[in-house]
């Protein structure tokens, strides 16, 4: 892979001109941290009032990515002296790795970024309120002390190693050690940093993610065959289930379906994007409340529900979101696993 060819050649990033002085300097407000955290985790709510009154989206941009420096600054010394802040033309990394490993990360992600940009054109979008911050920890326990400031529950970062956390300012967190397996994680997790824009229903965020994730990085091989993930599909999908699904909530449970969700997901993405400029435009229209069907309809030519139909048969598929009593999700589950499908050597986990 290019990333591991990284590892022995190749010059640093380019790095982009300094931001406008006007936005380093004292005009900056004072970083507003939360109660009760064990490291520096900026309240980002605070600081919006703070945001300068110009629609100008290079001054917008170096104005955030001057707090994101900021804040990375505080967090950096709280974790210790060996922690360093590198950047590249649209990412903050702060991290122990020596400078070249360091370089190494920044231009796979740079690489990465603009390979999603062409693989879902029109669909991804750059991101352009401040530079995207990637934190790499020394060590799993700080990892975890890091991740658990955020409202994320202790059974879905449990053996994670990797993940990119939308609250506040959009990020992503890894762990050294994993380095060398960051490469899946971060096209998955780029991905969805790059269609936050829009409210996409769990499923159809999922399915972009590790379809744009296995286009990028081609997974080995699946320990279940087609036909026994199919079998699973069967037996597990009912009028009941699927509602999870569109909903979003089988991507939170505890069980099996975690993984069919996945699995079906990157199914509905594939058969819905075989016109892909339909599909670029169901995309951009699609909305959670109704997990997409009035888009697929206007744009596909068909209800979701038919996506569940070519692969689970006939049935009652459609969504029904009056049933949806406990709400809805909008992805980005995925926070251990570089592949949802479990690989040999070990069992598939979230994220």
């Amino acid at each position: 892979m290019e990333f591991f060819k990284g590892w022995f050649g190749g010059g640093a990033p380019k790095k982009p001109p300094p931001a406008p002085a006007r936005m380093l300097g004292p005009e900056l407000p004072p970083l507003v941290f939360r109660s009760g955290t064990t490291l520096p985790i900026v309240d980002w709510q605070a600081t919006d009032p703070n945001v300068p009154a110009t629609v100008d989206a290079a001054a917008l941009d170096a104005f955030w990515t001057a707090l994101a420096r900021k804040w990375l600054e505080a967090l950096g010394a709280a974790l210790g002296e060996r922690y360093a802040i590198g950047d590249s033309e649209r990412f903050l990394l702060l991290s122990t790795l020596e400078p070249s490993r360091a370089n190494v990360v920044l231009n796979f992600v740079e690489r990465t970024r603009r390979r999603v940009l062409l693989v879902i054109e029109g669909i991804a979008r750059e991101t352009e309120m401040g530079k995207v911050c990637v934190l790499v920890f020394d060590s799993q326990d700080r990892y975890y002390e890091y991740v658990s400031n955020y409202d994320v529950a202790e059974g879905e970062y449990s053996l994670s190693s990797g993940m990119f956390i939308q609250r506040g300012y959009g990020h992503f967190v890894f762990v050294a050690s994993e380095v060398s397996a960051m490469e899946p994680t971060i096209a998955h997790e780029l991905t969805h940093c790059m269609v936050q824009h829009l409210p996409l229903p769990a499923w159809l965020n999922e399915g972009i993610a590790v379809n744009t994730e296995y286009r990028l990085c081609p997974p080995g091989r699946p320990l279940y065959t087609p036909a026994q993930m199919q079998e699973k599909h069967l037996k597990f999908w009912s009028e009941l289930t699927i509602q999870e699904f569109w909903s979003g909530k089988s991507w939170r449970r505890p069980d099996e379906g975690n993984m069919l969700s996945y699995d079906l997901a990157k199914h509905f993405v594939v058969l819905a994007s075989r016109e892909y400029d339909a599909f670029r435009a169901f995309a951009n229209a699609a909305d959670v409340a109704d997990s997409g069907n009035a888009a697929a309809l206007e744009h596909l030519g068909y209800p979701v529900g038919n996506l569940a139909e070519a692969v689970l048969g006939e049935g009652a598929w459609a969504p029904q979101p009056e049933t949806w009593k406990d709400g809805i999700e909008r992805g980005q589950f995925r926070i251990s696993s570089p592949h949802p499908n479990p690989l040999p050597g070990g069992e598939g986990k979230k994220k």
